[in-house]
């Protein structure tokens, strides 16, 4: 399957569980800097004011379909605008998504 088509299937999960949410793509593959066995790091920026496991585990179940059926490992991050916005800004991670992050 090629990347535009498991680009086009992550968002598509993400948005059926939460369709105002954000999907960001990451690290080596937004940096067009892949190998062969590079994972997809995901941030997912759900609408909720606060997300619980339970918001967590669905969004990661509905990706693991995607790794089944691909092959591919994604590795997601999972959090509440608000949250992003405010507390995790201070994060290395957050800078590091705000300097190379793609939106899908």
């Amino acid at each position: 399957m090629n990347d535009k088509k498991i680009i086009s299937r992550i968002k598509e999960a993400i948005k059926n569980e939460d369709s105002n949410a954000q999907v960001i793509l990451f690290g080596s593959r937004a940096r067009n800097e892949e190998k062969i066995d590079s994972d997809w790091d995901i941030l997912v920026l759900l609408s909720k004011s606060i997300v619980n496991i339970q918001d967590e585990q669905k969004i990661r179940h509905k990706l693991y379909d995607i790794e089944l059926d691909t092959g591919e490992t994604l590795s997601t991050f999972v959090y509440s605008v608000d949250d992003w916005n405010t507390r995790l800004s201070v994060t290395p991670l957050y800078d590091n998504i705000k300097r190379e992050g793609i939106y899908l």
